[in-house]
């Protein structure tokens, strides 16, 4: 009898047991894990790397006077004048070199879509040396005129829309207003033809959020500014010569008065990192 007693008790305790443990576990809420908020304004700096690629076009005109002279300077006859035919003015170069500025934005998250505004604001050390001329090639010649080229701003106004591939990854094109400043001279004429000019850009990038604030993105960019025209200048070069025996002493002297009118269109490819600082409130916690 003792027996049964013991048995029926200890059977009483293990069902009230389980029965206290299936209802822990019914009432014990479940945590989805925490969703990263990217909604909100941020600022942040980048630093990066621009190689572009610059195209003259132009014409090329004028007068060439040609003398000859006596020894002492006397003229033999006078002057033949003579029209210098238009042509057309083609060069090009590359110009490269380190970017950096910041950038300030604000981002709309809908679930896992994303759509954004950004402004930034780059200085540059892009720069190269090139030549007009107006043969296709810039073969040397006496219509060879050396040029510099180098952008020293630009900065762009842009739309981004993109998805997350996870919580605190982001993947995103981008594409909007661009503008800057290109700089374009010849010394020798002397003419300079730079200008801030306005274009378009698009483009694509990542960036991973570090934590609820802080992330770090990296970006591509094509970059087209238009065609800097430059206003017409004229040059005059004079070119003297002295002939060999039997005509020691006597010199020729060629004079050209040149009128030409040119301008340079710029693209860009841009690649850069960056940090940005987002004024967002804490993740999102799902339950």
């Amino acid at each position: 009898m003792i027996r049964i007693v013991v048995v029926t008790a200890v059977a009483g305790s293990l069902l009230a047991q389980g029965a206290l443990a299936a209802d822990l576990s019914i009432k014990t809420p479940t945590i989805a894990p925490v969703a990263y908020n990217w909604t909100g304004l941020y600022i942040g700096g980048n630093v990066g790397y621009g190689w572009g690629h610059e195209r003259d076009d132009g014409t090329l005109s004028g007068l060439s006077l040609f003398e000859v002279f006596f020894p002492g300077g006397v003229p033999v006859e006078p002057p033949s004048v003579r029209g210098i035919a238009p042509q057309p003015i083609v060069g090009s170069s590359n110009p490269s070199g380190m970017i950096g500025g910041g950038q300030v934005g604000y981002n709309w998250q809908w679930q896992n879509w994303l759509l954004g505004l950004e402004a930034d604001i780059q200085g540059s050390d892009q720069r190269a040396d090139g030549a007009l001329c107006s043969a296709t090639g810039c073969a040397t010649g006496p219509l060879l005129i050396n040029a510099n080229y180098r952008l020293d701003w630009f900065g762009t106004f842009r739309g981004r829309a993109g998805i997350l591939a996870a919580p605190q990854l982001l993947l995103y094109a981008t594409g909007g207003l661009a503008y800057g400043h290109f700089d374009a001279n010849a010394p020798s004429l002397p003419s300079s033809w730079g200008a801030t000019h306005t274009g378009w850009t698009v483009g694509a990038g990542g960036e991973v959020a570090l934590d609820s604030h802080w992330s770090i993105k990296a970006e591509y960019l094509y970059m087209d500014l238009g065609r800097f025209a430059g206003a017409p200048v004229s040059a005059t070069t004079t070119v003297t010569n002295s002939l060999p025996p039997p005509n020691s002493g006597f010199t020729t002297v060629t004079t050209n008065f040149v009128n030409a009118s040119f301008g340079t269109r710029f693209t860009d490819n841009i690649v850069r990192v960056g940090v940005n600082y987002r004024f967002s409130g804490p993740p999102l916690a799902k339950y």
